[in-house]
C-alpha cells in the first residue's frame, strides 16, 4: 500500500511540474506583449478643449526596455482623427527630470508612433503639447497623462515557489502516512 502511495505522489509531482513549465511558457509570451496588441487607450482632452489626445503602448512599459507609444489626435466629438497637428512630447519622471523629448513635429495623418524608454520603475508624466491644427498656429495646449512603469514579474519565481510548496505538502503527507503504519 505504501509503495502505491509513493508512486502516486511522484507521478503527481511530475505532472504538476510539467504543467507549471507549460504554463510558464504561455504566461511569458503574454507578459512580453508578443501578439497581444496595444494596451488600453488613455484619453485626455487638451487643457483648452481643442481636441482629444489618446495614447497607447504596443506592450506594457517596463524599465529599460524600448516600447512604441502610439499617439492619436481626435476631433472634439472623438469620432474622427484630427489631421495635420503640430505637437511635441515630453516624458518626465517623478522628480521632474526629462527622460524623453520629441520636439515640435507635424503629424499629417493624426496618428503617430514614437519609440520611448523609461529608465526605471515608478511614476512618469507624459505631456503632449499641441501648437497647431490644420496648418494654423494656436496657443499651446497640453494633454497630460500619468503612467506607472512596473517591471515584469518573473514567472519563473512563481513556478519555483509553487513547485517547492507542492513538494513540501506531498512530503509531509507521505511522512504522516508512514508514521501511521
Amino acid at each position: 500500500m505504501s509503495r502505491r502511495i509513493m508512486i502516486t505522489t511522484v507521478a503527481s509531482l511530475l505532472l504538476l511540474l510539467s504543467a507549471l513549465i507549460t504554463l510558464s511558457s504561455i504566461a511569458r509570451v503574454y507578459a512580453q506583449g508578443e501578439g497581444v496588441g496595444l494596451t488600453e487607450p488613455m484619453l485626455v482632452k487638451t487643457d483648452k478643449d481643442s481636441l482629444y489626445v489618446e495614447i497607447r503602448f504596443w506592450s506594457e512599459p517596463e524599465p529599460n526596455k524600448d516600447v512604441k507609444m502610439q499617439i492619436r489626435f481626435l476631433q472634439p466629438d472623438q469620432s474622427r482623427i484630427q489631421l495635420h497637428v503640430d505637437y511635441a512630447v515630453v516624458i518626465e519622471d517623478a522628480q521632474g527630470n526629462k527622460v524623453f523629448e520629441q520636439p515640435v513635429t507635424h503629424s499629417t495623418p493624426g496618428i503617430e508612433e514614437l519609440p520611448v524608454m523609461f529608465p526605471a520603475e515608478g511614476p512618469y508624466t507624459i505631456t503632449v503639447k499641441v501648437s497647431g491644427i490644420l496648418f494654423i498656429p494656436i496657443p499651446e495646449e497640453k494633454a497630460v497623462f500619468s503612467v506607472r512603469v512596473i517591471p515584469e514579474f518573473p514567472v519563473a519565481l512563481i513556478i519555483l515557489a509553487g513547485t517547492i510548496g507542492a513538494m513540501i505538502a506531498m512530503s509531509s503527507r507521505y511522512r504522516r502516512f508512514m508514521k501511521i503504519k
